[in-house]
């Protein structure tokens, strides 16, 4: 891997295919910092207004309303938003200003959304401007940053109109403009949504207007909704209308969905009954699911009810705790979206041929699950304008996070395509399955068909296509030498901690989890999940602490596991001493059925003298005896000198790398071990171990007295060079290590 990036980097090819990783890591490293949440809100933490008095003071024309304790301090209340409010009146005392502080005097969003208001009068209209934190207009999230109002000659807002930044007109929600009507008792008692020529128009909930009822303090209690000819007609939910109830603070609690007549019915999701519970600032905290008779109902993914955390919704159970899942997963922290692509895309690009195809199948199930399975029904709707988050991608994170998941989800697809389908055309279809889900969410309601989500998918499945290309064309040594490190290192170290990793895991995992509901743990009286968690929190945390266990009966002692440990270390040293006694004696040629006993150590000096004197006693015995001349010269063929010459120049400078590294062994090596230990080392390639290896095999037929066929002796000829060459690039490297 190295030498690729080292001897390699000039080579055009792989200089595209390192620009190429370069820019795949910056994709990685830019989707987690783009989905990474905002800062978390309490929302039950600090004072509400009704805690706190108010102190006014005026300068001039412009006056200063602001919350302040029981010590006088000025305090931020978090229901409303801010800590002060500045009002800045015109000579008619018209407000034409009002701009919201928090309690250190800075500026800041209400609503999460405008610093302040700006307001102009004319005869009969009212222009009212958002500002931001420096007082300049500014685009709303809604889609404006101008409404042109019309009022009545009791000042009641009868039409308002919306307009950019630049006064031109723009469509909200499918209208750009709304008309109230107001009762003989002075109640707005229905708006209608109107098109740029100020006629009536269906906005993208589907009705033109909404008919309100009111009880005799003019509370709204209920909504109805009609067309534009003053039909009934049906919201995105299904329902027809919605009667409310509302708590002491008149916050809606209850809502009961109604249809075309004004009876409870069920919505197209299941529910007729939603109930809803804040937070101290105002905010929703959770919503819950019932039938018409008060029972809770599941929806389609088993939940309960929803939990508001900040612009995450968690599911929930039946009694109102976070459900494990992996919807909840992914959305309590959205950065494992990324996280797990990543893994997906590295283990269909690892495994074997047949399981990749097995988990890309696998995947295209989950696909279709995440955008269509166990989605309510609901009416058709689209958003056909592509780009059309372009204006909030840098300002909301939900956005952001809703845009690098449609990429992301797409991108292990990619990924196992290209894997198993190496062809051009394979480009084509993440465009034409991204078409075939949004095409069927038009058809049955199931979310929104939008051009964004195909953008999104189709660059997500490229970008996984180059994941797979890229792999595919490293050079196989670096895919091999991946493979090396995570055979040799990496499978090892799991397996040998995996009791710790895992561990700690459950610890982690389950010490977030509480965290993330600390305030649902006040007594445990139920099987629900989070006490079942918290159990096995304590249990975890206390366990280290126990030398003896009693468990159903059954005693377990870490003494006794120490001993056990102990016990398995020493068999696994004296299998080892054994497996290095059974390595002398090895077979020295692959290719015959010759042994040889290696690492005996050489005859005594005195041994030598003994055989030397029985040789001279054999000499003198036949001397003058008529013997055939023994002392011709043996003829040994060219390329059997040839293959040993090589097989001698490989083991000598093997020997010297081994020298270098200052490496040490009991037993005799052989030359295909010296070789093994520089690759296992990262100092030899694993191709010029590969022809080593083989040279080698050749040779040792030829030293053997085998007659070689030429082919394999040209082979053995071509390779000794290149050999040669990386074995003195090895021991350069070795010194450099030095």
């Amino acid at each position: 891997m190295l030498g690729w990036f080292s001897s390699d980097r000039n080579n055009p090819m792989n200089r595209k295919k390192l620009s190429t990783i370069i820019l795949l890591i910056l994709i990685i490293a830019v989707s987690v910092l783009a989905v990474m949440p905002e800062k978390m809100v309490d929302h039950d933490s600090g004072d509400i207004a009704s805690e706190l008095e108010i102190s006014e003071s005026v300068d001039g024309n412009v006056t200063s309303t602001s919350y302040v304790n029981t010590e006088g301090e000025v305090t931020d209340a978090i229901d409303m938003g801010y800590a002060t409010v500045q009002r800045t009146r015109n000579a008619d005392g018209r407000i034409t200003e009002e701009f919201y502080l928090d309690a250190e005097g800075n500026p800041v969003k209400r609503y999460d959304d405008y610093c302040g208001i700006a307001y102009e009068y004319a005869d009969d209209t009212v222009k009212i401007t958002y500002l931001d934190d420096d007082g300049l207009p500014m685009m709303r999230s809604a889609g404006y940053a101008t409404i042109v109002r019309t009022v009545d000659d009791n000042g009641r807002a009868i039409d308002d109109y919306y307009y950019d930044l630049d006064m031109q007109p723009v469509s909200c929600n499918g209208y750009y403009g709304q008309h109230r009507e107001y009762g003989s008792n002075g109640q707005n008692n229905s708006v209608a949504y109107l098109d740029r020529d100020g006629q009536p128009v269906c906005s993208t909930s589907g009705y033109a207007c909404k008919r309100y009822d009111r009880d005799d303090l003019g509370t709204l209690t209920a909504e109805h909704y009609f067309d534009v000819q003053g039909n009934p007609a049906k919201a995105p939910l299904g329902q027809y209308g919605e009667r409310y109830q509302r708590d002491e603070n008149s916050q809606i609690i209850q809502i009961t969905y109604l249809d075309a007549d004004g009876s409870p019915a069920p919505t197209s999701v299941g529910y007729t009954i939603l109930k809803r519970t804040y937070h101290r600032d105002g905010t929703a905290a959770t919503d819950m699911y019932f039938d018409e008779d008060g029972n809770p109902i599941a929806l389609s993914k088993g939940q309960y009810g929803i939990k508001h955390s900040g612009k995450v919704s968690l599911l929930l159970t039946k009694s109102g705790n976070i459900m494990l899942c992996v919807d909840n997963i992914l959305n309590g922290f959205p950065a494992m979206v990324v996280v797990s692509g990543v893994i997906i895309c590295i283990l269909m690009l690892l495994l074997p041929e047949k399981v990749s195809v097995a988990l890309t199948i696998a995947y295209v199930v989950f696909i279709l699950y995440e955008t269509l399975m166990f989605r309510e029904t609901g009416d058709a709707r689209t958003n056909f304008v592509l780009f059309s988050y372009a204006d909030r991608f840098f300002a909301e994170q939900s956005v952001r996070v809703g845009v690098i998941n449609n990429i992301w989800l797409f991108i292990p697809l990619g990924t196992g395509l290209y894997r198993n389908i190496r062809k051009k055309w394979v480009l084509l279809i993440p465009l034409l399955f991204s078409i075939a889900i949004e095409t069927t969410q038009y058809i049955t309601g199931l979310g929104i068909a939008e051009f964004d989500d195909v953008f999104g998918n189709t660059l997500g499945g490229w970008i996984g296509i180059v994941v797979a290309w890229t792999a595919a064309n490293v050079r196989k040594t670096s895919m091999e030498s991946i493979k090396k490190i995570l055979q040799d290192r990496a499978i090892p170290f799991f397996k040998n901690k995996i009791r710790y990793v895992w561990y700690f895991i459950l610890v982690v995992a389950s010490t977030v989890y509480l965290f993330c509901n600390h305030f649902a743990i006040d007594k445990i009286n139920d099987a629900s999940l989070i006490s079942t968690v918290f159990i096995i929190w304590v249990i975890l945390l206390v366990l280290p602490l126990f030398t003896e266990l009693e468990f159903f009966g059954v005693k377990v002692k870490k003494e006794v596991k120490e001993a056990v440990e102990k016990s398995n270390k020493e068999v696994k040293d004296s299998i080892n001493n054994l497996q290095q006694l059974v390595m002398q004696i090895q077979v020295s040629n692959n290719a015959t059925n010759q042994l040889t006993i290696n690492g005996n150590p050489l005859p005594s000096e005195t041994k030598i003298e003994e055989l030397t004197n029985e040789i001279r006693a054999l000499v003198k015995q036949n001397k003058g005896t008529e013997k055939e001349n023994t002392k011709e010269n043996v003829s040994i063929p060219e390329q059997n000198v040839t293959l040993f010459k090589i097989r001698y120049g490989i083991e000598v400078e093997l020997r010297e790398c081994l020298e270098l590294l200052k490496f040490e062994s009991k037993i005799h090596i052989t030359i295909i071990q010296m070789a093994n230990i520089l690759n296992g080392e990262g100092l030899l390639d694993p191709t010029i171990t590969d022809m080593l290896i083989q040279t080698i095999r050749v040779s040792n037929r030829a030293i053997h007295g085998e007659m070689v066929n030429q082919k394999y002796v040209d082979f053995a000829t071509q390779a000794y060079p290149q050999i040669m060459d990386a074995l003195q690039e090895c021991k350069n490297r070795i010194k450099t290590m030095i």
